[in-house]
């Protein structure tokens, strides 16, 4: 049976019901990982392989004259690896970041255009998954 997959930043995602393999020995399939509905509501979305691990997790903001995109890749033992942060807001763009992060949480590495306007860390923008998959998204 032929299954589609896409590739995110060496994850796969399949895109029809199909049995927990890798497409490669090293790719692990992702399936979405069930979120509260205060986590929905606030603009989150993850990823998990078959582990139960999150591999990636989505925030996306939008708002008239505010946009807020942020996705972190995990690697299968839960540490995040990279993330691509994207901002925008009524003076332009604000960012369009990837970042490396090492071992101990801190950005070590980062590509793309920050404005004059966005002057916090990036690291500033990481959001914590254990909070995500505990369900505590924002105010209910």
């Amino acid at each position: 049976m032929n299954i589609p997959v896409l590739f995110l930043g060496g994850l796969a995602l399949a895109s029809a019901v199909s049995p927990a393999t890798s497409t490669r020995a090293t790719t692990p399939v992702l399936k979405p990982l069930p979120l509260s509905a205060a986590c929905q509501k606030a603009g989150y979305t993850a990823l998990q392989d078959a582990a139960g691990t999150v591999r990636v997790l989505r925030y996306v903001r939008t708002v008239p004259d505010n946009t807020a995109r942020l996705t972190q890749y995990y690697d299968a033992a839960g540490h995040l690896q990279s993330l691509k942060a994207t901002a925008s807001g009524f003076v332009g763009l604000l960012y369009t970041l990837s970042a490396r992060i090492d071992s101990r949480g801190n950005v070590v590495g980062e590509t793309g255009f920050r404005s004059r306007f966005f002057t916090a860390s990036l690291s500033s923008v990481i959001h914590d998954v254990a909070v995500v998959k505990a369900g505590h998204c924002g105010t209910e």
